[in-house]
């Protein structure tokens, strides 16, 4: 397939800028608001670098999906690639909001959680409705692996085994999202990046 390499770069990219980021969390941050917001306010410099590099990789990743939908050349599997790609992208737009909120909101909670010893009034709320985004965005990213291994077994052009890894694994990390209520092991951000980071790796090694 020409521009595979390309392609596979970029997808193999989009999970590495993740992992630069989130290589530096910190499970304090996943504490109650009351003993998290005055680590976060500590760390913040930290904070804003996991964040930022998590943005980046939401729009790389992207790009790399929208990119296999131009080199596969079965014309069902192109149009598959193109819904996993659309299904994808509405998630991330939830997961770039929820960012954001983390990048602007979340650092001034922390710093008045500190100066008067309590959470805000009304920041809980919006902690959870940003929350609520990040789960929409992880649903989403499983659901188009499913779709993309779909597009992989119809086009021919990869090897089998990658196309049922994307279907098996999309389906049942979604199933065991819904099933914890969107919390435990299907929860963090780096499922989201993992398949489509394996896909790019089969494309350089083409």
């Amino acid at each position: 397939m020409e521009g595979s390499e390309l392609v596979g770069g970029v997808l193999v990219a989009g999970l590495g800028i993740f992992l630069v980021g989130a290589a530096a969390w910190r499970l304090d941050y996943q504490r109650p608001l009351q003993e998290s917001l005055p680590v976060i306010h500590k760390d913040r410099r930290r904070w804003a670098w996991i964040h930022v590099w998590m943005v980046a990789a939401m729009l790389v990743t992207p790009a790399g999906l929208a990119g296999l939908t131009v080199i596969l050349e079965d014309p069902t599997a192109t149009s598959l690639a193109a819904m996993a790609a659309a299904v994808y992208v509405a998630g991330g737009v939830c997961w770039i909001a929820s960012l954001a909120f983390r990048l602007t909101v979340v650092p001034w909670a922390a710093e008045q959680t500190v100066a008067v010893g309590g959470v805000p009034d009304g920041f809980a709320a919006h902690d959870r409705w940003a929350g609520a985004l990040y789960c929409v965005h992880m649903l989403a990213a499983y659901v188009a692996s499913a779709v993309l291994g779909i597009a992989v077994l119809v086009s021919g052009a990869l090897p089998t085994w990658l196309g049922w890894t994307g279907v098996g694994w999309g389906v049942a990390f979604a199933t065991g999202l819904v099933a914890t209520r969107f919390a435990g092991p299907f929860n963090p951000p780096f499922w989201a990046h993992l398949y489509t980071g394996v896909v790019g790796v089969v494309l350089l090694l083409r």
